[in-house]
Formats: C-alpha cells, structure tokens, sequence
C-alpha cells in the first residue's frame, strides 16, 4: 500500500511543475498552485491527524471503553495538534470519526498512512528526478516494476536512493515549499 500512490503522484507532479513553468497569467498560476496546496495539506495535515486520532484511541482502548465524547475530544485535539492556527477552530470536525468508514475495519488500521508517505515519497522521487534529470527515468521505471517486491525502504535502497534519511524527505518538503514560497509571492 505504501507505494500504491507514487506513479500518480509523479505523474501529477511532472505534470503541475511543467504547466507552472508555461502559465503565463497569475490568477491561473494561483489557482494551480493553490490547488496543489490544498491538496497537500489534505494528504499531510488532516492524515496526520487521523493519525493521531487512531493512536490515542488505540491507547486509550487498551485500558477502558470510550464513549461518543470522548472520541470527539480526541478528534478535535488531534485536529488542533496538527492544524494549530492554520484552521479556525468554527470548523473542526469532532465527528469526523463517524464517516470514516475504515476505523471500524480491524484490517485497515493507519490506512490514511499511504498516501501520506505516497505523496512524500514521489515528491521526493521528482526532487531526485530534478537533480539527475533523464538519467533517473530508467531506475524510476525499475522502481515502479519492482514496487510489489520488498518493503519501501528496502525497494528504495536498490535504487540508491535512502529514505531512511531526513534528507530525502527535506527536499520533498522542499518541492511543497517553493509552491508555498510562489503562492505568497502572487
């Protein structure tokens, strides 16, 4: 599930860096941009509060039963951990624990995990692509071949490329934040 969203990802992000680099009118690069944000923040702000939403619940269930209000408390506190200023609080979601259809599938635990790691890994995968220009497309192909074969970690090692490292997510965060940057220059 891990790799599951790097091709798309990629794919996408090729794609919105070579639109960005033809658009010629601000309110289209704007609207590009903000979309790719908003886009962001979904996969690596609100996942990561369902991330902490679940490992509080896990926690606090290994020891008694929680009621309705106090996994509302728990969702809007994740939900503040994660968000902090950016999110006026009118618009917390405190019930968001009742549409997620996963957290009631004891096979699904952490199953927003993927596309967090996802988005980040082929961000970085296109900060690599950036560097080493064509001479990545082979070992890319290669990757995304053997994605079925071994653990990300491990797949990634093959190709050269450590994910174990702050680096490797740095510069993807990276890619996010010269959107950022442009966004708040137009």
């Amino acid at each position: 599930m891990t790799l599951a969203e790097t091709a798309s990802i990629m794919c996408e992000t090729i794609i919105t860096e070579a639109v960005l680099k033809n658009v010629t009118n601000p309110q289209e690069e704007l609207a590009i941009i903000e979309a790719q944000m908003n886009n962001a923040t979904g996969v690596i702000v609100d996942i990561y509060s369902r991330y902490l939403f679940e490992k509080e619940v896990f926690e606090r269930r290994a020891n008694s039963e929680l009621s309705a209000d106090d996994l509302n408390d728990i969702m809007e506190r994740a939900q503040k951990a994660t968000y902090g200023d950016g999110l006026d609080e009118k618009f917390l979601q405190k019930f968001m624990w009742t549409w997620k259809p996963h957290y009631y599938s004891s096979g699904f635990s952490f199953y927003n995990y993927p596309y967090a790691f996802g988005l980040l890994f082929a961000t970085g995968l296109y900060a690599i692509y950036q560097k080493r220009g064509a001479d990545f497309v082979p070992a890319y192909k290669a990757l995304l071949a053997a994605t079925g074969e071994n653990r990300a970690a491990e797949l990634a090692d093959t190709f050269g490329i450590n994910i174990r490292t702050k680096k490797f997510w740095a510069d993807s965060l990276a890619i996010i934040g010269k959107r950022v940057d442009r966004y708040c220059e137009l």
